[in-house]
């Protein structure tokens, strides 16, 4: 919303399908084109087939994700998910340096909330969404990989208690979460108690 950048692939492969096109608008996080890994798979990729491509990749990582929404359902209240973001086309995981904001604070769309050290350098990272800062899951000093859950935010304050509360079941490491759905599962219960 701020300036123009260029994005680099992050595998080797060939433009098999451009899904948002020049002048569109795309929510973070979509897919906005195809890699075909071989040349041979673009007609089928640009057909809607699947092929073997580096746009399969991330389907793959998606799918590990369900078990952990089914260990800790998420509250029934409005909130949004802070990210790691992608500070460069070649950071993997990026360090909290600090939070400018703490835990219970009002915050604003395009409000700097916390300092990311990337491979390249540090920079703020803004909130997307006006609200509250519920839970810190990444906390300064820590690291976690781009994708990750680091923080969440309430649309309303009342909902701080119950957004911590599953904010205790997140974790910002990267998803090997079929290993770690049982723990996860377990961790309300101690945290239960608490709260």
């Amino acid at each position: 919303d701020k300036a123009d950048m260029d994005v680099e692939a992050f595998e080797d492969g060939f433009l098999a399908k451009i899904i948002t096109g020049e002048g569109e608008s795309a929510p973070v996080g979509d897919v906005v084109a195809l890699i075909a890994v071989e040349e041979s798979d673009i007609a089928a990729i640009a057909a809607g087939g699947a092929g073997d491509t580096a746009a399969s990749a991330p389907a793959a990582e998606e799918a590990p994700a369900a078990p952990a929404a089914a260990a800790a359902a998420a509250p029934d209240c409005e909130f949004s998910q802070v990210d790691m973001p992608a500070l460069s086309s070649t950071m993997k995981e990026g360090k909290v340096v600090s939070w400018l904001k703490a835990e219970g604070d009002a915050i604003s769309s395009g409000e700097a909330i916390m300092v990311v050290e990337s491979d390249k350098a540090d920079m703020d990272v803004e909130a997307f969404e006006d609200g509250f800062l519920a839970a810190i899951i990444t906390g300064e000093g820590e690291t976690g990989s781009v994708g990750a859950p680091v923080a969440l935010i309430a649309a309303e304050e009342k909902d701080i208690p119950a957004l911590q509360a599953y904010a205790a079941t997140l974790s910002g490491a990267p998803a090997p979460v079929a290993a770690a759905g049982a723990p996860a599962a377990a961790a309300p219960k101690t945290a239960a108690p608490k709260a």
